[in-house]
């Protein structure tokens, strides 16, 4: 699941914006400016939804939108 998220954020973010991607133990984590805004967990995917808290998304079809607001989230924390 992990390469196949990530490569789908990547494509997705390269119209919106730079990000980069972190892997850590846990999870891997997708920055904007420092700002972790999804992480990748082995049991399911995660969105800011507001500065200080993650959203589990289930449908991967509707990941587009609901990214672009995290990182928009992510944009005005920074």
């Amino acid at each position: 699941m992990d390469k196949y998220i990530i490569r789908t954020i990547i494509v997705i973010m390269t119209s919106i914006g730079q990000v980069e991607y972190r892997m850590h133990d846990q999870f891997t984590g997708i920055y904007r400016d420092g700002i972790l805004f999804a992480k990748i967990h082995a049991e399911g995917f995660y969105l800011l939804n507001n500065p200080n808290t993650f959203i589990k998304i289930d449908k991967k079809e509707e990941i587009k939108d609901q990214l672009k607001q995290a990182y928009n989230i992510a944009l005005v924390s920074a």
